[in-house]
């Protein structure tokens, strides 16, 4: 196996070893925020919530009002517009001024249970530490379905009461009272510290099951798929008769090939939003499925090439903005080759092929561009310039000798997201080396069996082509 190829199916192996989780995000309707008039603290929030699936802020609306729920909602409203929308958990905020701060108060019932709130004080809504403070407790609130059962009838406690009233004498009666008018104070602590230890346990064993993550800040990306691309190579030379003649234009036409890729970054599994997340590792590889060639010095003869290209490198992506529509930038520094080779094998008798075979060594320092344009669209961009060490064969004395060399690759198109775990990326591609020959090869300077003149000053090598990827993410 080729050492491209092998570095290729190890990220591929990486990938399917890492652990497994749950592919639905939770269904969460997330009620407008009372006091928040402008929607300015609703639309900060909801925006950073890429790991619940949350429920058209028009349709929680429109069901609110069909069921006829007052400002004030009872434990039992909170469950009834569950079932109605068939959400796994309900979220209301209340925003009351504090002093110089704002004092955001939450409300949450998961699958009907009624979970313990909590309250943030805030300066600026659009700050990261507010927006991460509200975002993993929410979180950790609806992913650890936790929480006490609503009763179904609000009259039943106030009935197993007056029963007690009438059984217990007047002593028990008072230690009776003292209990109900402890239960806003004495209870909660209880309940709270209840709470605290279900949570360790809920933590403990809600580690591994980390939240999905969006397209745009996606843990691991494999993509696989199909390709096709066009070469051409031309050169740059004086007109003459003499000898063997200017050298002739290559083109072949489209050829389909085979591609997958890959990016991972292993510290987003747990926090995608810190800024450790953006580190990671990405590769590519693409090779030609079946390319001949015939020359007119044997026509007969099937000569099979073999294109192929691949990377291996660093990056570091950074978004703009927390939410699941935020563009990111990734940065990178790859490895990579690129060739074009010619099994001579089949010629005899002496017969050519006068075309040059390039293998390109080189490293790519580059960035890539996302740019969500719609929740499940996205426009994709990426240039790198290729720093190229060798070139293979073409740049040795007994072919066109020592040149300068210089070359760039870019790509642009769409990535098509399909749920939570699938997404289809389709790409237009180019790749381009140039040439400038300083004379001291054979071919350079003595095709018309004169070495004192310099015949060929340069060459341009292009390739043209796109592909279709499937990917799965992370």
């Amino acid at each position: 196996m080729s050492r491209p190829l092998a570095l290729a199916v190890v990220c591929c192996v990486a990938a399917v070893a890492l652990p497994r989780v749950a592919l639905a995000k939770p269904k969460v309707a997330f009620a407008a925020i009372v006091g928040d008039d402008g929607g300015e603290v609703t639309e900060a929030i909801s925006g950073t919530l890429d790991e619940l699936r949350l429920i058209p802020a028009k349709d929680v609306k429109k069901k609110v009002k069909s069921l006829g729920l007052e400002d004030d909602w009872t434990d039992k409203d909170f469950v009834k517009l569950g079932k109605a929308l068939e959400a796994d958990a309900v979220v209301q905020g209340t925003l009351e001024a504090k002093g110089g701060k704002k004092n955001l108060t939450f409300k949450i019932f998961v699958h009907g249970k009624k979970a313990k709130g909590f309250s943030v004080q805030f300066s600026n809504p659009k700050s990261d530490k507010f927006q991460k403070a509200v975002h993993d407790k929410l979180i950790e609130k609806i992913t650890a379905d936790e929480g006490e059962p609503v009763a179904d009838d609000d009259d039943k406690p106030k009935k197993k009461k007056k029963v007690d009233d009438d059984d217990d004498d007047k002593p028990k009666k008072k230690h009776k009272k003292t209990l109900d008018g402890d239960d806003d104070d004495d209870d909660k602590p209880k309940k709270k510290h209840k709470k605290t230890d279900d949570d360790d346990q809920e933590d403990e064993a809600s580690t591994p099951k980390a939240p999905a993550h969006a397209a745009n800040r996606v843990a691991i990306r494999i993509d696989a798929g199909v390709s096709a691309a066009t070469r051409s190579l031309s050169f740059v030379s004086r007109a003459f008769d003499a000898g063997q003649g200017p050298p002739k234009p290559y083109s072949n036409s489209v050829v389909p090939g085979a591609r997958v890729e890959g990016e991972i970054y292993p510290l987003a599994f747990q926090d995608p939003k810190s800024p450790a997340a953006g580190l990671g590792l990405g590769f590519e590889f693409d090779q030609t499925i079946s390319l001949t060639l015939r020359t007119t010095a044997q026509p007969d003869a099937q000569l099979k090439a073999t294109q192929r290209h691949w990377v291996v490198g660093v990056r570091y992506r950074i978004p703009f903005g927390h939410a699941a529509t935020s563009p990111t930038l990734t940065i990178g520094l790859n490895y990579g080759n690129r060739q074009f080779k010619v099994d001579r094998s089949a010629l005899t008798g002496g017969n050519m092929l006068d075309l040059p075979d390039v293998d390109y060594k080189m490293y790519e320092p580059g960035a890539s561009l996302r740019v969500p344009v719609a929740p499940t669209v996205a426009l994709v961009a990426m240039g790198r310039a290729m720093l190229i060490s060798d070139a293979g064969s073409i740049v040795t004395g007994m072919q066109y000798g020592q040149a300068k060399v210089f070359g760039f690759e870019g790509q642009a198109g769409l990535d098509i997201v399909l749920g939570d775990r699938f997404a289809i990326r389709l790409v237009a591609e180019l790749a381009q080396v140039g040439y400038t020959f300083t004379g001291v090869g054979t071919l350079a300077n003595s095709r018309d069996n004169d070495p004192t003149t310099k015949d060929v000053g340069g060459a341009t090598d292009r390739a043209i082509g796109g592909a279709a990827t499937l990917a799965v993410l992370y």
